[in-house]
């Protein structure tokens, strides 16, 4: 499998990392106080914050308790804290300077906003407000009180309409009831006595006639209970007119809130010739969303200097033709749509045609999911004005040379024809339109959408084609899913086309870290979508567990068991999941396993284990379930601990009485039963009849392997070692079982090799001077004679390292221990003299020594299962065609 490199790492700049030094004092008043930056460090500093806030936009805030449930997003109190104070610190020009000011995504107050555009106001030459909430068009009228005006902007964005439409009345609807007998209504006695009160407190009515702005305008905040700044007009004028020298206007509605605005209170029309009327150099205009535009006459002042003209999802243009072929000096028109029902021209051939005849200097064309490049019909066949370019669309036969892009996605099969005039093409013929789609469309969710499902199905099926830009492919993906994460339908469609290609490149740390964290946002946002969960899942199981999701291990813990819990009905998804979680307990220490247990993964297992129980069911998520708490139980007397709490072990008897056939199930259970025993204060719970005959009736299981076996002696020689009285509650026989321990290791071959991986020794090296317990020394003795025969470049180190050696050496020499154990511990040290001698071959083996040996604090003792990635798939054994996305629209 052929793969493409990632983009290489770089090192954090200059500028990053005194940022980041900076970023630390912020709650440092007395340095924020006084500190005085640079414009470009102020700026960063800045950028730092603008990201914290609008991460943390996206984290779900609870319902209110009072009022109904709203689709509106809710502020978090602290994120508007941080905001303010944000705010205030930037509100001093001279020490913490900006030039271009993005507020994207904040939520704040009139006169916060107010203060800070008022402080910068000489110095900005771009104003962002994309998605600032909690600005009112009051702020137009503070802005006028303090006479800012804004000399050196040129460039404005905002998706909130407050500040441009100005000043809307505030309607009622519906009709007061007159059931009433006495209606209490003011009079005209009431308006002159309010109008006096007004004039003795000094301020001047706004009702009265007379009311004109006063030319002393003071610069200090106007007070936040002063509903309209006094001295001011009753409609102050729009920001556009306190910035004569914008150059670049971008003013797309909400896609959701197309309509909001009254339209009987204030005609389209009207509205967007207040807001262009004072922009006389005005050459970038971005309409998106809006609805109800006409014929756009309001553009015809800007004809000489518009160059710009964005039109996206903007309906019924066919209306509009005319007036923007007026606009001659377009060098980019964008007139596509989200949804082909409503790019429809009545005669779109014609109409392209007169586009091209009409803006000579038009290089930049975007007309994807409109008809406008359709083939010609009887009744819509325009003459060719000139020989021109070659080109299979007919509307642009006219062109005099080929357009610098073209944008025609969901065009039918305009971009599939054989001669398109333009250097690049947006469309879905192949990888190199698809890639030009998903830049001009970052920013788009409903082209996005259909541009993602493209990507997807390129990168699953190719096509004729070698694909080779599957890294550019994979980042672009990976920023249309940050850029609309509240999408559940382009989040679905993104980590289907993720699964497909990162197989593909070759990532590095930091873009493993950021395509697991687009994954564990998308299903934190979306754990109710079962699609998003398992196309997540399963591109998860593409990674290295644990070792490339360490940097978030916790907060795919939780999630893991968010999704049993939500999810418990999908059989695939629950397969998945227990797999992920089971490599996430393979190979990780003790802190990381007491993390999972306490996000309550060891009872959502053991609820997917005894359903499957209930309806005699034993599947993968079962297996794999016990295996999963054979690993996170393994040296956590925690989360032994917890497992015993949740009934562990009445399920482990039940799924024993109903699966004792299945090996692979036994095996697992009995690892699991293994750690408990481990356990001196948890053992005794073991202590009952029914446990001890199971494990008793499994030491003689040798059908395949000694695995089970193996297990059943363990746990059973950590419960004879607690001595004969402990034994006083059961009626079975110690002794007897000592016996039996001791016969079955009879049974077993010193030379099979395991299928289990230890770390440490020392919970067998604990049973080597229990003389008591002799079938105890004898299981222990002879699992390191196994381990250190089958394995000793590995185990002989073990023994030797936490100091097995004198421990053996007194079994041989001591008269109590019986010829077996004697002859299994001499076993042991021949091993270890050989591996050493191998080591060294100048080391004779009279110069072993005993020495005493310290234990490395390192060395973690941990048993896991010891198979290979392609073996642990086997559990999940998902089809690569189980990831989903929706049906195409």
């Amino acid at each position: 499998m052929s793969h493409t490199a990632d983009i290489p790492l770089e090192a954090p700049t200059l500028m990053k990392l005194a940022s980041s030094s900076v970023q630390s004092q912020i709650n440092n008043n007395a340095y924020m106080e006084n500190v005085i930056l640079p414009v470009p460090l102020s700026q960063e500093l800045f950028a730092r914050f603008r990201s914290n806030w609008n991460i943390h936009s996206h984290l779900p805030i609870p319902e209110p308790a009072l009022g109904p449930p709203t689709d509106e997003p809710r502020p978090d109190q602290g994120n508007i804290d941080m905001i303010k104070q944000v705010f205030r610190v930037w509100s001093d020009a001279n020490r913490l300077p900006l030039e271009k000011l993005d507020l994207t995504g904040a939520t704040v107050d009139d006169q916060s906003f107010v203060d800070l555009l008022h402080a910068h106001s000489k110095s900005i030459t771009e104003l962002d407000l994309t998605n600032v909430n909690g600005v009112t068009d009051l702020a137009n009228a503070y802005l006028y009180a303090r006479s800012t005006q804004f000399p050196l902007l040129t460039s404005i964005r905002m998706t909130s309409m407050d500040l441009i439409i100005g000043h809307q009345p505030r309607r009622k609807n519906g009709t007061a009831s007159t059931e009433f007998r006495h209606i209490f209504m003011l009079g005209e006695d009431a308006l002159a006595e309010a109008r006096g009160q007004m004039e003795r407190d000094g301020l001047r009515s706004p009702l009265s006639p007379s009311s004109q702005p006063s030319s002393n305008q003071s610069d200090q905040p106007i007070p936040d209970d002063l509903l309209v700044p006094c001295d001011s007009p009753v409609d102050p004028p729009l920001i556009t007119a306190l910035a004569p020298n914008v150059r670049r206007l971008f003013l797309p509605r909400s896609p959701g809130k197309r309509g909001t605005i009254d339209e009987e209170e204030q005609n389209t029309h009207v509205i967007l010739t207040k807001i262009l009327s004072p922009l006389r150099k005005l050459e970038v205009l971005d309409l998106s969303y809006w609805s109800k535009t006409d014929d756009m006459r309001c553009l015809q002042p800007l004809s000489n200097t518009l160059t710009c003209l964005i039109l996206y999802d903007v309906p019924d243009l066919y209306h509009a033709v005319n007036n923007i072929c007026h606009m001659t000096e377009l060098k980019i028109l964008d007139l596509s749509q989200s949804n082909r029902d409503s790019g429809m021209y009545p005669h779109p051939v014609t109409t392209l045609n007169k586009f091209i005849v009409s803006l000579k200097k038009l290089t930049h064309l975007d007309i994807s999911s409109t008809n406008l490049a359709t083939q010609p019909s009887s009744q819509d066949n325009p003459p060719r004005y000139r020989e021109s370019v070659r080109t299979d669309i007919c509307g642009l036969q006219s062109l005099v040379q080929p357009l610098k892009y073209l944008g025609l996605f969901n065009c039918e099969s305009a971009s599939h024809v054989r001669e398109i005039p333009a250097e690049l093409v947006s469309g879905d013929a192949n990888e190199d339109q698809v890639i030009t789609s998903l830049k001009m469309y970052k920013e788009r969710a409903g082209l996005l959408q259909n541009v993602l499902n493209e990507s997807y199905q390129l990168y699953r099926f190719g096509n004729s084609n070698p694909l080779t830009r599957h890294t550019e492919a994979l980042h672009l993906v990976l920023e249309a899913m940050r850029r609309h994460l509240a999408d559940s339908t382009l989040q679905i469609a993104g980590s289907a086309s993720l699964f497909y290609i990162i197989r593909k490149v070759d990532m590095n740390r930091d873009t493993k870290r950021r395509v697991v964290s687009a994954l564990l946002s998308g299903m934190e946002v979306h754990m109710e979508e079962q699609v998003m969960v398992r196309n997540c899942c399963l591109s998860l199981c593409q990674f290295e567990i644990p070792q490339d999701i360490l940097f978030d291990y916790s907060r795919l813990a939780v999630l893991l068991v968010s999704v049993l819990q939500h999810h418990n009905a999908d059989n695939l998804t629950q397969r998945i999941v227990v797999f992920l979680l089971n490599s996430m307990a393979c190979h990780v220490e003790g802190d990381q396993k007491i993390q999972v247990g306490s996000f309550g993964a060891i009872e959502m297992i053991l609820d997917q284990i005894s359903r499957k129980q209930s309806a005699n069911v034993c599947d993968d998520v079962m297996e794999v379930g016990w295996s999963f708490l054979w690993n996170i139980t393994d040296e956590t007397p925690v989360n032994c601990e917890l497992f015993l709490n949740a009934n562990g072990l009445e399920l482990f008897q039940k799924c024993y009485e109903s699966f004792k056939t299945e090996r692979e199930l036994v095996r697992n259970m009995m690892g699991l039963i293994g750690n408990i025993a481990e356990v001196d204060q948890l053992r005794q719970q073991l202590m009952k009849d029914d446990y001890v005959k199971i494990f008793c009736a499994l030491l003689a299981s040798q059908e395949e392997s000694i695995e089970i076996s193996y297990n059943s002696a363990g746990v059973l020689a950590h419960m004879v070692s607690d001595g004969a009285e402990a034994w006083n509650t059961i009626t079975v026989c110690r002794d007897e079982v000592m016996q039996k321990i001791v016969d079955a290791t009879a049974n077993w071959k010193l030379t099979t090799r395991r299928f289990i991986n230890y770390r440490s020794f020392r919970p067998i090296l604990r049973l080597l001077p229990l003389y008591r317990a002799y079938a105890s020394q004898h299981w222990a003795v002879w699992a390191l004679a196994n381990l250190t025969t089958t394995d000793g470049e590995k185990y002989c180190a073990y023994v030797r390292d936490e100091g097995g050696v004198p421990l053996l050496e007194e079994l041989v020499g001591n008269p109590e221990t019986t010829a077996d154990i004697r002859s299994l511990a001499n076993t042991v040290l021949d091993n270890i003299r050989a591996v050493e001698n191998k080591k060294n071959p100048k080391l004779s083996t009279d110069a072993t020594t005993t020495s005493p040996v310290f234990v490395p604090s390192y060395v973690s003792d941990v048993e896991e299962e010891d198979e290979e990635d392609e073996e642990m798939m086997e559990y999940v054994n998902v089809d690569f065609d189980d990831v989903a996305i929706p049906m195409e629209y």
